[in-house]
């Protein structure tokens, strides 16, 4: 199957802002703020937009320095979730803007720190169902009691699991001539700690995209191990250009924003394209992708967070990872990570492969990682971060299923 669960956040959100203006509580003669500087703000003013209304003062935030990052960058920054409408929009600190009172506000909060928020406004005057709303509240009561029957997996347990799907891709690879590397963070992993890094709890890995798809061909479904995503005969329920290997024994209650995702455990995979020799037709293929994906998330948003809209964006998806071929191309990527045009190199990085410890296990590495890892993390990523950056990049918890 595909994604087994996903519950769009921004539907809830959606039906939360329906529901305020069919009390009359969201008034067209009030001017509407709204609390926070993300995914959730961003799609309130997208389906308050879709349905008419034009009284939208700005955003709030408790981050002085997110809203500074926001009012200098704001075209690039919103284009990514909004309209070219961003360079309209005003943003304030909450102090900034609501210091002096203001009984002509009504302020919408879809956020997981409600409660850290409601006190803010509390400590300036405001009233909860006078001056400020919840849209979203973020309880999933049956999702949350279907979990306490479940036992919390440990990280050490999550990690094992996560190598032993390694272990199987590595065998399907290897019997049938499958070119494949550790990427990411987990080569990362691999060259500076033999391992995991020690504060971060995935594995992703990519292959050439003729090899990505005869993976997806050859790949043998069992009563343990499954595959989803993107280019799987699934229907492709999520945007990610990437495909996962999962193991059904267990399940991870997986947070992204808008979206609460619901999966076996998983190796996420990514395929491998080739890109243009030209420095500028390179960075433009980079950007086409960039505005693809805003669109899918427009039309996500538009779409009140309907799920149903991403599929029809995989052939687009498809066109532009599978228009350079990998192996007559002098650079090769991954279109769509975090990463974005730094994840790229010249093709004689994968020229050759390495087998690599990580944790207990032999594993492929390109022989050219270091142009890989000085292009994705600067030359100095032999060098530990500082601790306050040592963080987990994924908000999931992950149980025996």
């Amino acid at each position: 199957m595909g994604s087994y669960y996903i519950r769009s956040i921004i539907g809830r959100i959606a039906e939360g802002i329906e529901y305020l203006i069919r009390q009359g509580t969201i008034e067209k003669s009030r001017k509407v703020i709204l609390y926070g500087l993300d995914r959730h703000a961003f799609a309130m003013r997208t389906i308050l937009s879709n349905l008419g209304y034009r009284n939208i003062e700005g955003y709030i935030s408790d981050d002085e320095a997110l809203v500074m990052q926001y009012n200098s960058e704001i075209k690039n920054f919103a284009c990514k979730f909004l309209n070219n409408e961003s360079d309209a929009i005003h943003t304030w600190t909450v102090q900034e803007r609501l210091s002096a009172f203001d009984n002509n506000v009504i302020i919408l909060i879809a956020s997981k720190e409600y409660q850290s928020k409601k006190e803010n406004l509390e400590a300036l005057g405001y009233q909860e169902n006078v001056h400020f709303y919840i849209v979203y509240d973020f309880k999933e009561e049956k999702l949350d009691k279907f979990f306490e029957k479940k036992k919390r997996m440990s990280l050490d347990e999550m990690k094992q699991v996560e190598k032993e799907i390694l272990i199987h891709i590595d065998e399907v690879c290897r019997k049938n001539n499958l070119r494949y590397w550790v990427s990411g963070g987990t080569l990362l992993g691999t060259i500076r700690h033999k391992g995991f890094i020690p504060w971060d709890d995935d594995i992703d890995m990519f292959l050439p995209w003729k090899d990505y798809l005869k993976l997806i061909e050859i790949f043998e479904r069992t009563e343990r191990f499954d595959i989803l995503g993107f280019g799987t005969s699934e229907v492709n329920d999520f945007p990610d250009p990437f495909m996962k290997v999962v193991d059904k024994r267990t399940i991870v209650d997986e947070d992204i924003g808008t979206l609460r995702k619901i999966n076996p455990l998983f190796i996420d995979i990514f395929p491998l394209t080739g890109l243009p020799e030209d420095a500028e037709e390179r960075h433009m293929l980079f950007v086409k992708y960039q505005e693809l994906n805003r669109q899918i998330w427009q039309d996500f948003y538009a779409a009140n967070g309907n799920t149903d809209i991403f599929p029809k964006w995989y052939h687009a998806q498809k066109e532009l990872i599978s228009k350079y071929d990998f192996d007559s191309s002098a650079y090769v990527g991954v279109l769509g990570t975090a990463y974005g045009e730094r994840d790229y190199t010249t093709r004689k990085v994968y020229e050759e492969t390495l087998r690599m410890r990580f944790e207990d296990i032999d594993v492929n590495v390109p022989v050219g990682y270091k142009e890989y890892l000085d292009n994705l993390y600067g030359k100095d990523w032999m060098e530990l971060p500082d601790e306050s950056k040592r963080k987990t990049h994924h908000n999931i918890q992950v149980y025996w299923n």
